[in-house]
Protein backbone atom coordinates (compact mmCIF):
# COMPACT_ATOMS: atom_id res chain seq x y z
CA UNK A 1 0.00 0.00 0.00
CA UNK A 2 2.99 2.37 0.37
CA UNK A 3 3.33 2.23 -3.40
CA UNK A 4 -0.32 3.15 -3.81
CA UNK A 5 0.18 6.27 -1.70
CA UNK A 6 2.64 7.51 -4.29
CA UNK A 7 0.56 6.31 -7.25
CA UNK A 8 -1.14 9.71 -7.88
CA UNK A 9 2.27 11.35 -8.28
CA UNK A 10 3.49 8.54 -10.53
CA UNK A 11 0.35 8.91 -12.62
CA UNK A 12 0.95 12.62 -13.12
CA UNK A 13 4.61 12.12 -14.06
CA UNK A 14 3.87 9.25 -16.47
CA UNK A 15 1.36 11.34 -18.43
CA UNK A 16 3.12 14.73 -18.87
CA UNK A 17 0.89 15.98 -21.69
CA UNK A 18 -2.32 15.34 -19.76
CA UNK A 19 -0.84 16.69 -16.52
CA UNK A 20 0.51 19.76 -18.31
CA UNK A 21 -2.89 20.58 -19.74
CA UNK A 22 -4.52 20.32 -16.31
CA UNK A 23 -1.76 22.42 -14.77
CA UNK A 24 -2.22 25.09 -17.45
CA UNK A 25 -5.91 25.41 -16.63
CA UNK A 26 -5.12 25.72 -12.91
CA UNK A 27 -2.46 28.36 -13.65
CA UNK A 28 -4.93 30.46 -15.66
CA UNK A 29 -7.63 30.21 -13.00
CA UNK A 30 -5.26 31.08 -10.14
CA UNK A 31 -3.70 33.94 -12.12
CA UNK A 32 -7.13 35.49 -12.74
CA UNK A 33 -8.32 35.02 -9.15
CA UNK A 34 -5.09 36.33 -7.60
CA UNK A 35 -5.03 39.34 -9.95
CA UNK A 36 -8.63 40.15 -9.06
CA UNK A 37 -7.92 39.91 -5.32
CA UNK A 38 -4.79 42.06 -5.60
CA UNK A 39 -6.40 44.66 -7.86
CA UNK A 40 -9.42 44.95 -5.59
CA UNK A 41 -7.19 45.49 -2.57
CA UNK A 42 -4.91 47.95 -4.39
CA UNK A 43 -7.76 50.08 -5.74
CA UNK A 44 -9.50 50.12 -2.37
CA UNK A 45 -6.29 51.16 -0.60
CA UNK A 46 -5.65 53.80 -3.24
CA UNK A 47 -9.08 55.34 -2.76
CA UNK A 48 -8.63 55.39 1.02
CA UNK A 49 -5.21 56.99 0.58
CA UNK A 50 -6.65 59.69 -1.70
CA UNK A 51 -9.35 60.51 0.86
CA UNK A 52 -6.67 60.84 3.54
CA UNK A 53 -4.51 63.06 1.33
CA UNK A 54 -7.39 65.45 0.66
CA UNK A 55 -7.83 65.57 4.42
CA UNK A 56 -10.40 68.40 4.60
CA UNK A 57 -14.16 68.77 4.54
CA UNK A 58 -14.25 71.54 1.93
CA UNK A 59 -11.99 72.95 -0.79
CA UNK A 60 -12.49 76.61 -1.72
CA UNK A 61 -11.13 77.40 -5.18
CA UNK A 62 -11.47 80.30 -7.63
CA UNK A 63 -14.74 80.52 -9.52
CA UNK A 64 -12.87 79.65 -12.75
CA UNK A 65 -12.48 76.11 -11.33
CA UNK A 66 -16.19 75.91 -10.42
CA UNK A 67 -16.80 73.03 -12.79
CA UNK A 68 -14.06 71.15 -10.91
CA UNK A 69 -12.20 70.33 -14.13
CA UNK A 70 -9.08 72.18 -12.97
CA UNK A 71 -9.31 70.76 -9.45
CA UNK A 72 -9.77 67.21 -10.71
CA UNK A 73 -6.89 67.76 -13.13
CA UNK A 74 -4.57 68.16 -10.13
CA UNK A 75 -6.14 65.95 -7.50
CA UNK A 76 -7.39 63.03 -9.57
CA UNK A 77 -5.38 63.10 -12.81
CA UNK A 78 -2.07 64.53 -11.62
CA UNK A 79 -1.79 66.99 -14.52
CA UNK A 80 0.34 70.06 -13.69
CA UNK A 81 -1.94 73.10 -13.74
CA UNK A 82 -2.71 76.20 -11.70
CA UNK A 83 -5.43 78.68 -10.72
CA UNK A 84 -5.28 81.66 -8.39
CA UNK A 85 -7.27 84.02 -6.20
CA UNK A 86 -6.38 86.83 -3.82
CA UNK A 87 -5.29 85.71 -0.36
CA UNK A 88 -7.82 88.17 1.10
CA UNK A 89 -10.43 85.51 0.34
CA UNK A 90 -9.06 83.55 3.31
CA UNK A 91 -10.32 86.21 5.73
CA UNK A 92 -13.73 86.25 4.08
CA UNK A 93 -14.00 82.46 4.31
CA UNK A 94 -12.93 82.46 7.97
CA UNK A 95 -15.74 84.91 8.72
CA UNK A 96 -18.40 82.45 7.52
CA UNK A 97 -20.34 80.79 10.31
CA UNK A 98 -19.39 77.14 10.85
CA UNK A 99 -15.88 77.36 9.39
CA UNK A 100 -13.27 75.74 11.65
CA UNK A 101 -9.56 75.32 10.95
CA UNK A 102 -8.30 76.56 7.59
CA UNK A 103 -5.09 76.43 5.59
CA UNK A 104 -4.03 77.49 2.10
CA UNK A 105 -2.17 75.93 -0.79
CA UNK A 106 -0.44 77.46 -3.79
CA UNK A 107 0.03 75.56 -7.05
CA UNK A 108 2.73 76.03 -9.65
CA UNK A 109 3.09 74.03 -12.85
CA UNK A 110 6.64 73.35 -14.01
CA UNK A 111 7.70 72.38 -17.52
CA UNK A 112 9.69 69.58 -19.09
CA UNK A 113 12.05 72.19 -20.52
CA UNK A 114 15.56 73.56 -19.98
CA UNK A 115 14.33 75.76 -17.12
CA UNK A 116 12.98 72.82 -15.11
CA UNK A 117 14.14 69.36 -14.12
CA UNK A 118 10.77 67.80 -14.95
CA UNK A 119 7.15 68.56 -15.70
CA UNK A 120 5.55 68.18 -12.26
CA UNK A 121 2.98 69.79 -10.03
CA UNK A 122 4.50 72.03 -7.36
CA UNK A 123 2.33 72.36 -4.27
CA UNK A 124 3.10 74.97 -1.65
CA UNK A 125 1.64 74.86 1.84
CA UNK A 126 1.77 76.98 4.98
CA UNK A 127 3.62 74.98 7.69
CA UNK A 128 2.11 77.16 10.42
CA UNK A 129 -1.51 76.25 9.64
CA UNK A 130 -1.38 73.14 7.45
CA UNK A 131 -3.22 70.04 8.67
CA UNK A 132 -3.24 68.11 5.38
CA UNK A 133 0.27 67.89 3.90
CA UNK A 134 2.46 68.59 6.95
CA UNK A 135 1.51 65.39 8.87
CA UNK A 136 2.33 63.36 5.77
CA UNK A 137 5.64 65.19 5.25
CA UNK A 138 6.53 64.80 8.94
CA UNK A 139 6.36 61.01 8.62
CA UNK A 140 9.30 61.17 6.18
CA UNK A 141 11.06 64.34 7.33
CA UNK A 142 10.88 65.34 10.98
CA UNK A 143 12.36 68.83 10.59
CA UNK A 144 10.86 72.08 9.37
CA UNK A 145 11.38 72.73 5.67
CA UNK A 146 13.90 75.50 5.04
CA UNK A 147 13.92 77.97 2.17
CA UNK A 148 14.49 76.28 -1.20
CA UNK A 149 14.01 72.85 0.37
CA UNK A 150 11.39 70.50 -1.06
CA UNK A 151 10.10 66.99 -0.50
CA UNK A 152 9.38 64.79 -3.49
CA UNK A 153 6.58 62.32 -4.03
CA UNK A 154 7.52 58.67 -4.42
CA UNK A 155 7.03 58.85 -8.18
CA UNK A 156 9.62 61.61 -8.66
CA UNK A 157 13.01 60.38 -9.85
CA UNK A 158 15.02 62.16 -7.16
CA UNK A 159 16.44 61.19 -3.79
CA UNK A 160 17.29 63.10 -0.63
CA UNK A 161 20.24 65.37 -1.33
CA UNK A 162 19.50 65.77 -5.04
CA UNK A 163 18.84 69.15 -6.62
CA UNK A 164 15.83 69.92 -8.76
CA UNK A 165 15.67 72.98 -10.98
CA UNK A 166 12.40 74.90 -11.37
CA UNK A 167 12.33 78.03 -13.55
CA UNK A 168 16.18 78.06 -13.42
CA UNK A 169 16.01 78.13 -9.61
CA UNK A 170 17.67 75.23 -7.74
CA UNK A 171 15.85 73.44 -4.92
CA UNK A 172 17.24 70.77 -2.62
CA UNK A 173 15.30 67.55 -2.07
CA UNK A 174 15.46 66.80 1.66
CA UNK A 175 13.17 63.76 1.72
CA UNK A 176 11.05 61.46 -0.37
CA UNK A 177 7.48 60.75 0.69
CA UNK A 178 5.97 57.33 1.19
CA UNK A 179 3.91 55.93 -1.65
CA UNK A 180 0.21 56.76 -1.63
CA UNK A 181 -0.92 55.17 -4.89
CA UNK A 182 -2.41 58.54 -5.91
CA UNK A 183 -1.28 61.29 -8.26
CA UNK A 184 0.24 63.08 -5.28
CA UNK A 185 3.15 60.66 -5.76
CA UNK A 186 4.14 62.73 -8.79
CA UNK A 187 4.07 66.09 -7.00
CA UNK A 188 6.75 68.16 -5.29
CA UNK A 189 5.88 69.89 -2.00
CA UNK A 190 7.45 73.01 -0.55
CA UNK A 191 6.88 75.55 2.20
CA UNK A 192 5.29 78.91 1.53
CA UNK A 193 8.61 80.85 1.44
CA UNK A 194 10.06 78.55 -1.21
CA UNK A 195 6.96 78.72 -3.37
CA UNK A 196 6.94 82.52 -3.24
CA UNK A 197 10.52 82.54 -4.57
CA UNK A 198 9.57 80.10 -7.32
CA UNK A 199 6.55 82.26 -8.11
CA UNK A 200 8.80 85.21 -8.91
CA UNK A 201 10.98 82.94 -11.05
CA UNK A 202 7.91 81.72 -12.94
CA UNK A 203 6.86 85.33 -13.61
CA UNK A 204 10.27 85.95 -15.16
CA UNK A 205 9.64 83.04 -17.53
CA UNK A 206 6.10 84.25 -18.37
CA UNK A 207 4.70 81.06 -16.85
CA UNK A 208 1.82 80.45 -14.43
CA UNK A 209 -0.07 83.56 -15.52
CA UNK A 210 -1.52 85.49 -12.57
CA UNK A 211 -3.72 87.83 -14.64
CA UNK A 212 -4.95 90.74 -12.49
CA UNK A 213 -3.95 89.14 -9.18
CA UNK A 214 -0.88 90.35 -7.29
CA UNK A 215 1.51 87.34 -7.45
CA UNK A 216 2.89 88.23 -4.01
CA UNK A 217 -0.57 87.80 -2.49
CA UNK A 218 -2.13 84.85 -4.29
CA UNK A 219 -3.31 81.47 -3.16
CA UNK A 220 -4.72 78.57 -5.16
CA UNK A 221 -7.14 77.00 -2.72
CA UNK A 222 -8.35 77.07 0.85
CA UNK A 223 -8.78 73.80 2.68
CA UNK A 224 -11.04 73.82 5.71
CA UNK A 225 -12.75 71.64 8.26
CA UNK A 226 -16.09 72.72 9.62
CA UNK A 227 -16.70 73.29 13.32
CA UNK A 228 -17.94 70.37 15.37
CA UNK A 229 -21.66 69.90 14.85
CA UNK A 230 -21.80 72.06 11.72
CA UNK A 231 -23.31 70.68 8.52
CA UNK A 232 -20.69 70.51 5.74
CA UNK A 233 -23.16 71.14 2.91
CA UNK A 234 -24.66 74.15 4.68
CA UNK A 235 -21.24 75.68 5.35
CA UNK A 236 -20.28 75.18 1.69
CA UNK A 237 -23.51 76.88 0.59
CA UNK A 238 -22.87 79.85 2.93
CA UNK A 239 -19.37 80.29 1.50
CA UNK A 240 -20.71 80.26 -2.07
CA UNK A 241 -23.37 82.82 -1.12
CA UNK A 242 -21.24 85.22 0.91
CA UNK A 243 -17.81 85.13 -0.76
CA UNK A 244 -17.62 86.42 -4.34
CA UNK A 245 -15.48 84.80 -6.99
CA UNK A 246 -14.99 81.43 -5.29
CA UNK A 247 -16.52 77.97 -5.37
CA UNK A 248 -16.72 75.82 -2.24
CA UNK A 249 -16.53 72.13 -3.13
CA UNK A 250 -17.15 69.34 -0.69
CA UNK A 251 -14.22 66.93 -1.05
CA UNK A 252 -16.53 63.94 -0.89
CA UNK A 253 -18.40 65.18 -3.98
CA UNK A 254 -15.06 65.69 -5.71
CA UNK A 255 -14.39 61.98 -5.25
CA UNK A 256 -17.90 60.78 -6.07
CA UNK A 257 -17.18 60.32 -9.78
CA UNK A 258 -13.98 58.43 -9.04
CA UNK A 259 -15.79 56.28 -6.48
CA UNK A 260 -18.46 55.36 -9.03
CA UNK A 261 -15.83 54.52 -11.63
CA UNK A 262 -13.95 52.50 -9.04
CA UNK A 263 -17.04 50.46 -8.21
CA UNK A 264 -17.60 49.80 -11.90
CA UNK A 265 -14.01 48.67 -12.46
CA UNK A 266 -14.04 46.49 -9.35
CA UNK A 267 -17.32 44.93 -10.45
CA UNK A 268 -15.88 44.01 -13.86
CA UNK A 269 -12.67 42.64 -12.34
CA UNK A 270 -14.54 40.48 -9.84
CA UNK A 271 -17.06 39.30 -12.43
CA UNK A 272 -14.25 38.30 -14.79
CA UNK A 273 -12.52 36.39 -11.98
CA UNK A 274 -15.73 34.54 -11.10
CA UNK A 275 -16.34 33.63 -14.75
CA UNK A 276 -12.78 32.31 -15.13
CA UNK A 277 -13.08 30.38 -11.85
CA UNK A 278 -16.38 28.78 -12.86
CA UNK A 279 -15.19 27.99 -16.39
CA UNK A 280 -11.95 26.55 -15.03
CA UNK A 281 -13.84 24.34 -12.58
CA UNK A 282 -16.18 23.15 -15.35
CA UNK A 283 -13.31 22.42 -17.74
CA UNK A 284 -11.39 20.54 -15.04
CA UNK A 285 -14.52 18.56 -14.12
CA UNK A 286 -15.13 17.57 -17.76
CA UNK A 287 -11.47 16.75 -18.34
CA UNK A 288 -11.24 14.56 -15.25
CA UNK A 289 -14.56 12.88 -16.05
CA UNK A 290 -13.15 11.92 -19.46
CA UNK A 291 -9.89 10.76 -17.92
CA UNK A 292 -11.65 8.70 -15.26
CA UNK A 293 -13.80 7.10 -17.96
CA UNK A 294 -10.66 6.17 -19.91
CA UNK A 295 -8.93 4.77 -16.81
CA UNK A 296 -11.76 2.52 -15.60
CA UNK A 297 -9.77 -0.63 -16.30
CA UNK A 298 -6.80 0.83 -14.40
CA UNK A 299 -8.98 1.56 -11.39
CA UNK A 300 -10.65 -1.87 -11.61
CA UNK A 301 -7.21 -3.51 -11.56
CA UNK A 302 -6.32 -1.55 -8.42
CA UNK A 303 -9.54 -2.78 -6.81
CA UNK A 304 -8.57 -6.39 -7.63
CA UNK A 305 -5.17 -5.77 -5.99
CA UNK A 306 -6.96 -4.92 -2.74
CA UNK A 307 -7.49 -1.18 -2.93
CA UNK A 308 -10.73 -0.20 -1.21
CA UNK A 309 -13.30 2.21 -2.66
CA UNK A 310 -12.31 4.81 -0.08
CA UNK A 311 -8.61 4.51 -0.93
CA UNK A 312 -9.36 4.71 -4.65
CA UNK A 313 -11.41 7.89 -4.20
CA UNK A 314 -8.73 9.41 -1.97
CA UNK A 315 -6.05 8.62 -4.55
CA UNK A 316 -7.93 10.25 -7.41
CA UNK A 317 -8.74 13.33 -5.30
CA UNK A 318 -5.09 13.56 -4.26
CA UNK A 319 -4.09 13.63 -7.90
CA UNK A 320 -6.55 16.44 -8.58
CA UNK A 321 -5.42 18.32 -5.47
CA UNK A 322 -1.75 18.14 -6.50
CA UNK A 323 -2.60 19.61 -9.89
CA UNK A 324 -4.66 22.42 -8.32
CA UNK A 325 -2.05 23.21 -5.66
CA UNK A 326 0.94 23.27 -7.99
CA UNK A 327 -0.90 25.02 -10.81
CA UNK A 328 -2.62 27.40 -8.40
CA UNK A 329 0.63 28.40 -6.68
CA UNK A 330 2.36 28.87 -10.04
CA UNK A 331 -0.49 30.99 -11.38
CA UNK A 332 -0.66 33.16 -8.28
CA UNK A 333 3.12 33.68 -8.28
CA UNK A 334 2.94 34.62 -11.95
CA UNK A 335 0.23 37.12 -11.07
CA UNK A 336 2.44 38.60 -8.36
CA UNK A 337 5.38 38.90 -10.76
CA UNK A 338 3.21 40.65 -13.34
CA UNK A 339 1.02 42.86 -11.16
CA UNK A 340 3.51 44.33 -8.69
CA UNK A 341 6.25 45.53 -11.11
CA UNK A 342 3.69 46.98 -13.51
CA UNK A 343 1.38 48.53 -10.91
CA UNK A 344 2.40 52.04 -12.00
CA UNK A 345 1.47 51.33 -15.60
CA UNK A 346 -1.84 49.83 -14.48
CA UNK A 347 -2.58 52.91 -12.39
CA UNK A 348 -1.89 55.16 -15.37
CA UNK A 349 -4.02 53.01 -17.67
CA UNK A 350 -6.97 52.94 -15.27
CA UNK A 351 -6.38 56.58 -14.23
CA UNK A 352 -7.38 55.70 -10.67
CA UNK A 353 -5.61 55.75 -7.30
CA UNK A 354 -3.99 52.39 -6.68
CA UNK A 355 -1.76 51.39 -3.76
CA UNK A 356 -0.35 47.87 -3.75
CA UNK A 357 -0.51 46.02 -0.42
CA UNK A 358 2.62 44.80 1.35
CA UNK A 359 4.35 41.52 0.60
CA UNK A 360 2.71 39.75 3.57
CA UNK A 361 -0.75 40.59 2.28
CA UNK A 362 0.28 39.57 -1.23
CA UNK A 363 1.15 36.09 0.02
CA UNK A 364 -2.17 35.94 1.86
CA UNK A 365 -3.93 36.70 -1.42
CA UNK A 366 -1.77 34.03 -3.04
CA UNK A 367 -2.98 31.50 -0.47
CA UNK A 368 -6.54 32.69 -1.05
CA UNK A 369 -6.22 32.21 -4.81
CA UNK A 370 -4.88 28.67 -4.36
CA UNK A 371 -7.68 27.85 -1.93
CA UNK A 372 -10.32 29.15 -4.34
CA UNK A 373 -8.76 27.15 -7.14
CA UNK A 374 -9.02 24.02 -4.98
CA UNK A 375 -12.51 24.90 -3.77
CA UNK A 376 -13.69 25.36 -7.34
CA UNK A 377 -12.15 22.23 -8.87
CA UNK A 378 -12.51 19.57 -6.16
CA UNK A 379 -16.31 19.69 -5.70
CA UNK A 380 -16.78 19.73 -9.48
CA UNK A 381 -14.88 16.44 -9.78
CA UNK A 382 -16.52 14.66 -6.83
CA UNK A 383 -19.34 13.12 -8.88
CA UNK A 384 -16.96 11.44 -11.32
CA UNK A 385 -14.76 10.19 -8.47
CA UNK A 386 -17.73 8.81 -6.55
CA UNK A 387 -19.13 7.15 -9.67
CA UNK A 388 -15.91 5.31 -10.56
CA UNK A 389 -15.33 4.22 -6.98
CA UNK A 390 -18.82 2.66 -6.88
CA UNK A 391 -18.55 0.92 -10.24
CA UNK A 392 -18.53 -2.88 -10.25
CA UNK A 393 -15.11 -4.35 -11.02
CA UNK A 394 -16.46 -6.80 -13.59
CA UNK A 395 -18.32 -4.07 -15.48
CA UNK A 396 -15.22 -1.87 -15.62
CA UNK A 397 -13.01 -4.72 -16.90
CA UNK A 398 -15.46 -5.58 -19.65
CA UNK A 399 -15.52 -2.03 -21.00
CA UNK A 400 -13.18 -1.19 -23.82
CA UNK A 401 -10.38 1.22 -23.31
Amino acid sequence: MNVFKKLPLYSLVRRPARSGAMLAISVIVAFAVFSALLMSAALGRGMTSLQQRLGADIMVVPAEAEKKAAVESIVLQGNPTYFYMDEAKLGEVNAVEGVGETTVQLYLASLAASCCSAKVQLMGFDPATDFVIKPWVSSSYGKELGEMEVVAGSGITASAGDRLIFYDTPCTVVAKLSETGTNYDRCVFAGEDTVRVLTQSAIGKNLNQFRDTDPDHVISCILLNVEEGADIDQVASKINESVDGVAAIRTRSLLSGTARSLEGVLGMIRAAAVVVLVLGAVILAIAYAMQIQERKREFATLRILGVSRKQLSAGILKEIAVVCLVGGAAGALLGMLVMIPFSGALQGWLNMPMLMPGIVHCFLYLAGAVFLCLAGAMPACLWSVWKVSRAEISDSLREEK
